[in-house]
């Protein structure tokens, strides 16, 4: 049986302690228990919290952004326009997860709001990620204004995760869903172009 490396532990263990009970609330110690290691062992991988936390946000970002597409492209097959739309399904499974404690990366902007601010840039970078797969996807649907439809999803998936987090909607990706579907079939007509 493999060990695993000290700095994957760190970063699974903190990004899990930061998603259930917050950035700030959750201490360096709190973190060194959990993982079983010393501050000397600590400094050999991370700065200071503040840089474990920047990179968690940039290992969360990957890993989500691969688990993400892959689910995308697997229930919206070869149709761009499907893919758009399974975006939706795919937060409600989240949403439905007893887990759910929000989004690590809006969590981290709430709590680094400012844009100076390096944990800030970092959880900022995921949006930029997804905006940009969803852009690429509202291009091959045939969206005639792929930037405008990439804006109102995003202010879709953004508004669904704050329903849910915030005020306990269960149902808020489905609704979300009923609205980028009008939004998607405005903006790309009836017919969707295979990608």
């Amino acid at each position: 049986m493999t060990q695993v490396p000290t700095r994957e532990r760190l970063l699974d263990a903190a990004g899990d302690l930061f998603y259930k009970h917050g950035f700030q609330a959750v201490g360096l110690d709190q973190i060194l228990d959990t993982v079983g290691i010393t501050k000397t062992a600590f400094y050999k991988h991370f700065a200071s919290k503040d840089d474990l936390i920047v990179a968690i946000l940039d290992h969360r970002d990957q890993r989500e952004m691969e688990e993400w597409m892959a689910y995308i492209r697997i229930r919206g097959r070869d149709d761009a326009r499907r893919q758009l739309e399974a975006l939706f399904e795919l937060l409600d499974d989240w949403f439905k997860n007893p887990e759910f404690r929000g989004c690590l990366f809006l969590n981290a902007l709430t709590e680094f709001p400012s844009e100076n601010d390096p944990i800030n840039r970092a959880a900022r970078k995921h949006g930029e990620h997804l905006a940009a797969a969803v852009m690429e996807l509202a291009s091959h649907a045939g969206a005639a204004e792929p930037g405008a439809l990439t804006e109102q999803l995003m202010l879709l998936v953004t508004g669904a995760i704050a329903s849910r987090h915030r005020g306990g909607d269960l149902d808020a990706a489905k609704t979300a869903e009923a609205m980028a579907k009008v939004l998607i079939s405005s903006a790309c007509g009836p017919a969707a172009r295979r990608r």
